[in-house]
């Protein structure tokens, strides 16, 4: 695949379209995780997004976008939750019919808050990949308008307003650490950053037991994994975006696989420390720097991106009682 040439031009336009619709999160420096890992920590808060999580910024340029056909028609898409409420609280706003379909292990409290935007869910399959063959088939029948969840141009250049902020809040950035589902996110940061700042290191992580991506680039081809078994949904994907791979393949440096206890701990140390609630992949970032694994050689000033700060309570509950017991 041929890079987009003007990709820089069409995330500063995806930001200024999207402004209105999002919120620019803070970028804070982590006292705590500064001394913990010794080195200058900076955290992109995106639980603090509209829908807390990321996935609102793609969305809210893509429905932005369609035509006022694809409108009428309704949009739908699978989701394993983040994506799902992005989508549906942009198409609520834009007064467009939209159809979730979700996997029957998507945490009940995104299901809740995409029924809270008026979205039809439908729960289908027992992975986000079979929930997206379903989608699929329904789109064709129906007529609906399908809006992918990472691989496509106009998402990743929404996602890509993130790596824009994080270089005017934190200029002196050397390395982005960004957690990697279908890859939707990284690409947006790592086309953005890459662009105005060269030399800057871009580092993704996947969960052990679902690295689709880190997988695919070590094969120099997509692969599909048998499974994607891990509690952090949001980057339980078994095969990432073809746009998303020739992407990370050129521009990312390096990426990480992190295990679930190393996940678990991240989410409680950012609780502890940091005041701050993250989801499994929203804390990916931060364990793979609590647990070593990022090369930091030469490297003073790193960002992590929080994606993400939807956990269902239950679950937060017993990560807590579980790392502290």
């Amino acid at each position: 695949m041929k890079m987009p040439e003007n990709s820089l031009e069409k995330i500063k336009e995806a930001r200024e379209r999207i402004k209105g619709s999002i919120n620019k999160t803070p970028c804070i420096y982590s006292l705590p995780l500064s001394r913990i890992i010794k080195k200058d920590v900076f955290l992109k808060l995106e639980n603090l997004q509209v829908t807390q999580a990321f996935k609102a910024r793609g969305n809210a340029n893509k429905i932005a976008l369609l035509s006022k056909k694809e409108k009428e028609n309704g949009v739908i898409t699978a989701s394993s939750g983040n994506h799902g409420q992005g989508l549906s609280l942009a198409a609520l706003r834009a007064g467009i019919k939209a159809v979730i379909i979700l996997p029957e292990v998507a945490p009940k409290n995104k299901i809740e808050k995409i029924k809270e935007n008026k979205a039809e869910v439908i729960i289908k399959g027992k992975t986000y990949d079979d929930a997206c063959n379903y989608a699929h088939s329904l789109s064709k029948k129906m007529g609906y308008t399908y809006i992918p969840s990472f691989d496509d141009l106009d998402i990743i250049a929404g996602n890509g307003s993130m790596g824009l902020e994080i270089l005017e809040e934190v200029p002196q950035s050397q390395m982005i650490i960004c957690p990697i589902g279908g890859g939707g996110g990284i690409s947006g940061v790592a086309l953005a950053t890459k662009q105005i700042k060269p030399n800057i290191k871009i580092v993704g992580v996947e969960a052990e037991r679902s690295a689709s991506m880190f997988e695919s680039i070590k094969l120099g081809k997509i692969i599909e994994l048998s499974s994607a078994n891990t509690f952090a949904d949001g980057i339980a994907v078994r095969k990432p975006g073809k746009i998303n791979f020739e992407i990370v393949k050129k521009y990312v440096d390096d990426i990480i696989t992190v295990s679930e206890e190393e996940m678990k701990s991240a989410i409680f140390t950012l609780a502890k420390e940091a005041k701050i609630i993250a989801e499994g992949a929203g804390a990916s970032s931060v364990a793979a720097l609590l647990s070593k694994k990022v090369p930091l050689k030469d490297i003073s000033n790193i960002v992590c991106i929080i994606t993400g700060g939807n956990i269902d309570m239950t679950l937060f509950r017993s990560i807590l009682e579980d790392v502290t017991g």
